[in-house]
């Protein structure tokens, strides 16, 4: 018995450069939700600073 192929139609939007900043805001807020649901406190505040420390240098 031979698989089945299956086929998809995918589309990707990505945002205009008159969005990209609102997207970009709602992806921070999309993973800042999932974090805090999911970290402790002590954790999100340790990634802000190694993220900070990263985008100094």
């Amino acid at each position: 018995m031979a698989a089945r192929v299956y086929e998809f139609n995918i589309t990707v939007n990505y945002p205009t450069k008159e969005n990209e900043e609102e997207f970009d805001n709602r992806a921070a807020r999309a993973v800042a939700k999932i974090l805090c649901e999911t970290l402790p406190i002590d954790t999100i505040d340790e990634i802000i600073k190694l993220y900070k420390e990263k985008t100094n240098k």
